[in-house]
């Protein structure tokens, strides 16, 4: 439906001799007939005749009748008519309050107090992130519970991808009027990435997202060729070839645009959501193709992998599956396939500690191979896909690794007694950084102290983890979370 648009005619060359308000023009007289000043001003004030009055008062109130009818057919229609009824969010969205905002209000500032987040799950709250990808009805489902926060699905074929040619079928099902989802990609870290994308409302755009900020390389458009509402379907297509970038809506151009920073990176699909939650998308029919880098190649060579995806097949779909909740008095989280996925508290930048900290959780594995599964907890996030991460496998077994670019083997994977093994068994994880020094406890039993070296810092954010061994991925249940950075009282450097 397009906006109503206004038809004006250019102003005559004469117009700015018109009067202010209209003026009648007055009745031809009769041939050879002048009336005088009294008679004319007689007439202009005289009542018309009573048939004339009688015939004026049956005209309105025939019109008003007819106004009156009209109005209520209209309300009945939209009343009655599920796909208008439906619509009228996102038209108002579109008349009244514009495109959506900027940016969700996801990052904070450091606190100039120290940290100290615990949580033990009793209760709802916005603290922990809530959204779910899934398979459902033959499509591709992305749920975002949170406000002011954003969720991505992963595709698995490549972890390096920087020139692709991507459509896919994007459908809203549920959710705001205002909210935001299509194809992230070039995506270095989950807050390192580009973006094209739409509202439901009506408008499209591309975005940066990096270095905590949100920036509309494209501003927020209004498209009249977008469908508007939940249930309709809008086809994107986005084409990275180098520098340029190109989007497309229901096949029809709208930008395009140079980036010059040209990196590799995840292909995704994503949703953000503002000032409310709760916003479900089905994404379908993906097409195309990526050109990405081969793995276990002695040279590296650049292949073209097939992107067409229609999820009749969940067992052999590229994309991860999986989500967090909160349920029983407990946090859960999954993934499908073997893949490693994290959480950490929220907002975005509040779990940041800084120099000496304590980290500690009840944690225990629902579901997943015991052999090569892991749940744990990671640290010194910096948010480039760099941390650490100690995790516990169900067979009885502990790791320790750093991340990243630079990662290595801080433990390895070594069976201790006193880890309880198998499914739904729940260990206690601390880890305490003090100095140069990580002292890691297991159930109550502090294994030897690891020296930190000189040039790592295990400063970052933290938050817990979960690791899939095969395709049937893991679930992983998580309770009692304290985080909290240690004051020299605590350490004992200064009596309290």
């Amino acid at each position: 439906m397009s906006d109503p648009q206004s038809h004006e005619t250019p102003p005559s060359a004469s117009s700015s001799e018109l009067p202010d308000t209209p003026v009648t023009p007055p009745t031809p007289a009769p041939y050879g007939y002048t009336p005088s000043a009294e008679s004319a001003a007689y007439a202009a004030s005289a009542p018309p005749p009573r048939g004339r009055r009688r015939l004026l008062l049956m005209l309105a109130s025939a019109l008003a009748a007819f106004v009156a009818c009209a109005a209520i057919a209209l309300v009945s229609f939209v009343l009655l008519t599920p796909a208008v009824r439906t619509q009228m969010p996102f038209l108002a969205a579109r008349a009244a309050s514009g495109p959506p905002p900027e940016a969700p209000k996801k990052f904070v500032v450091q606190p100039a107090d120290h940290v100290s987040i615990s949580d033990d799950f009793n209760s709802a709250s916005s603290r922990w992130d809530r959204s779910q990808t899934r398979i459902t009805g033959g499509a591709y489902e992305i749920s975002l519970e949170l406000d002011n926060f954003d969720s991505y699905g992963l595709f698995l074929g490549a972890t390096k991808v920087r020139d692709f040619d991507l459509s896919v079928d994007a459908t809203q099902t549920a959710g705001p009027a205002n909210g935001e989802f299509g194809i992230r990609f070039r995506q270095s870290a989950p807050d390192e990435h580009l973006m094209f994308s739409l509202s439901p409302s009506g408008y499209y755009r591309l975005l940066r997202v990096s270095n905590k900020t949100y920036t509309s390389l494209v501003p927020w458009t209004l498209h009249q060729g977008m469908k508007l509402g939940p249930g309709v379907t809008n086809r994107l297509r986005v084409v990275a070839d180098g520098p340029k970038i190109t989007g497309y809506i229901n096949g029809e151009q709208v930008l395009t645009f140079n980036d010059d920073t040209q990196a590799s990176g995840q292909l995704t699909l994503g949703l953000v959501t503002f000032d409310t939650g709760g916003l479900v998308v089905r994404f379908d029919n993906l097409a195309g193709f990526a050109l990405a880098p081969q793995p276990n190649q002695p040279v590296a060579t650049v292949g073209k992998l097939d992107l067409a995806e229609d999820f009749s097949d969940p067992a052999q779909a590229t994309w991860s599956l999986g989500g967090s909740t909160l349920t029983g008095g407990a946090y859960e989280f999954s993934v499908s396939g073997p893949i490693i996925a994290w959480q950490q508290p929220l907002p975005t930048g509040s779990s940041e500690v800084k120099g000496n900290f304590v980290l500690e959780v009840d944690a225990a594995l629902v579901s997943g191979p015991l052999s090569n599964s892991a749940y744990g907890v990671m640290f010194g996030d910096t948010s480039d896909f760099g941390f650490f991460a100690l995790m516990l496998i169900p067979d009885g077994r502990i790791i320790m690794y750093r991340n990243g670019d630079a990662g290595y083997g801080v433990l390895p994977a070594l069976k201790l007694p006193f880890i309880k093994p198998g499914l739904h068994a729940v260990n206690h994880i601390k880890v305490e950084v003090k100095g140069r020094t990580c002292i890691l406890t297991i159930n109550g039993q502090e294994l030897p102290p690891i020296a930190v070296p000189a040039d790592v810092s295990m400063d970052g954010m933290a938050g817990l983890m979960v690791q899939g061994g095969d395709s049937d991925g893991a679930k992983a249940r998580f309770d009692n979370f304290h985080l909290e950075e240690l004051t020299e009282v605590a350490l004992g450097f200064i009596a309290p």
